[in-house]
């Protein structure tokens, strides 16, 4: 996530609150991040004929025999990925998603292959991976580009929930209230990764090392702050609590402290890259 830029980024979708709008799924991040991971994606839409459909069966099976196993869009539920991870002897393929009812994997088959959202595979080719130093630079390059977005998510985030009339109508509240939830455990996640990922690169350049450092931190302290307000399993409790407009002021007031924290991180994001730059 940190050599993509994905552990930098806040993107919300402030029209309807979608909380898969929050998740990685862009293009470019995508092929970011499997440039870091030393593979290729190939993606192969459907639908299929019959001679694609044994091409494509053929494949899957043969990357999870090899340990490298596809990802797939919206085998369960909407369009976010998943891995398929096995098959049966009936045709028919196991997968993992964010969506699954069970402790167990989901399984589909081939009227599950739909268009390029619902059932589409895309393989992982096994490629050189880019030198350390390179991943690095390309990693805080697309994080300091996605610093300002995410300066404008937070803020308009804050202001959301701030606006009592937008949530006035308590039948949707329980749908706000979970897009709200699932976009603080995503970005709690993000920047958990993030703090990681600049660590490690301390090992890598020494002169920049308590910029770096500084910047970790600030992603620790938004991380903190994160989990104050709540990243844990959603439950009507946190739906009820949501409905109240003073708690959601509060989100806010927490969400502007983060924001902070993040202005923080980004000023040594930059001063970082300059003291790459000059070696």
């Amino acid at each position: 996530m940190g050599a993509s830029g994905a552990a930098f980024d806040v993107t919300i979708d402030l029209e309807g609150f979608d909380p898969l709008a929050a998740t990685p799924r862009d293009p470019d991040t995508i092929t970011l991040a499997a440039r870091a991971a030393g593979v290729r994606l190939d993606d192969v839409p459907p639908p299929y004929d019959e001679d694609l459909r044994a091409l494509v069966g053929s494949r899957i099976r043969e990357a999870i025999d090899e340990k490298v196993p596809p990802l797939i869009r919206g085998a369960v539920g909407p369009p976010e990925y998943g891995l398929i991870v096995g098959y049966t002897d009936e045709d028919r393929y196991l997968v993992r998603t964010f969506f699954d009812k069970s402790d167990k994997p989901s399984e589909i088959g081939w009227p599950d292959f739909v268009d390029a959202d619902h059932g589409g595979p895309v393989f992982l080719d096994r490629a050189a991976p880019p030198e350390r130093t390179v991943q690095a630079r390309e990693g805080l390059d697309a994080a300091i580009a996605r610093a300002a977005g995410s300066e404008g998510a937070l803020t308009g985030w804050a202001a959301a929930l701030r606006d009592d009339a937008r949530w006035a109508d308590t039948k949707h509240a329980g749908t706000a209230a979970f897009a709200d939830h699932a976009m603080r455990v995503v970005l709690a996640d993000k920047r958990r990764a993030a703090a990681r990922f600049l660590r490690g690169l301390r090992s890598l350049f020494s002169t920049p090392g308590g910029d770096l450092l500084r910047a970790a931190e600030s992603y620790g302290y938004v991380v903190e702050a994160l989990e104050k307000i709540g990243t844990k399993p959603f439950d009507a409790s946190v739906a009820m609590r949501f409905l109240d407009a003073g708690h959601r002021r509060g989100i806010a007031k927490a969400l502007e402290a983060v924001l902070g924290h993040e202005k923080e991180a980004h000023d040594a994001l930059g001063a970082a890259r300059a003291a790459i730059r000059q070696r």
